[in-house]
């Protein structure tokens, strides 16, 4: 027995549909990067995620691509792998970085302080536990609807709409709260 009829068949992609699929990924690859790492906050991570997710979807291409929508199974995937790849590893340990702090000026801001600002959004979303980050980066980030959303999550509408307000709470008071000093800051509301 040789290694080709070892495969279940319905894992092998139909003749044509890699090209299909490669045409795809190139395509939708921009959009789903930027997905992946607002789901994971580091971009090594985000590549490894999309990576997987790709090879998730390809045995599956020709079923996939008759969806209505192969990007919100993909996205699908993208939120299942990323919560099963935490599952694995919330007992390690994880170091961080300082949010970097932003000078005091009194002048017009320059374009540095995008970049901070970004940084701080960017922290206060990996602060967010899973399924929040998930169903606020999907329906804010990706601008799904709700439905939509819930069924990317595997989940009730009811439970994309609490996540959602429960991050967006959790958002709004990590970016209302300097980082040195724990006051409030108006530019932020």
């Amino acid at each position: 027995m040789n290694a080709r009829s070892a495969v279940p068949r319905d894992n092998v992609a139909a003749p044509g549909a890699e090209e299909s699929f490669e045409s795809w990924v190139r395509a939708s690859s921009a959009r789903l990067r930027r997905l992946a790492y607002l789901l994971t906050g580091d971009l090594d991570q985000a590549e490894d995620l999309l990576q997987s997710a790709y090879a998730k979807v390809l045995p599956r291409w020709r079923k996939v691509s008759a969806y209505d929508s192969p990007e919100a199974y993909m996205y699908r995937v993208m939120v299942n792998l990323r919560t099963s790849w935490w599952r694995r590893s919330r007992n390690r340990e994880w170091s961080t970085d300082e949010i970097p702090e932003e000078p005091w000026r009194a002048g017009t801001p320059d374009e540095s302080d995008a970049v901070v600002q970004s940084q701080v959004l960017l922290a206060a979303l990996r602060a967010l536990p899973e399924r929040q980050r998930a169903a606020v980066v999907l329906r804010h980030w990706c601008d799904l609807s709700e439905a939509e959303t819930a069924h990317a999550m595997s989940c009730s509408v009811g439970t994309v709409k609490s996540n959602a307000s429960r991050g967006l709470a959790h958002l709004r008071a990590a970016l209302a709260q300097t980082p040195e000093s724990g006051t409030r800051r108006s530019d932020l509301r």
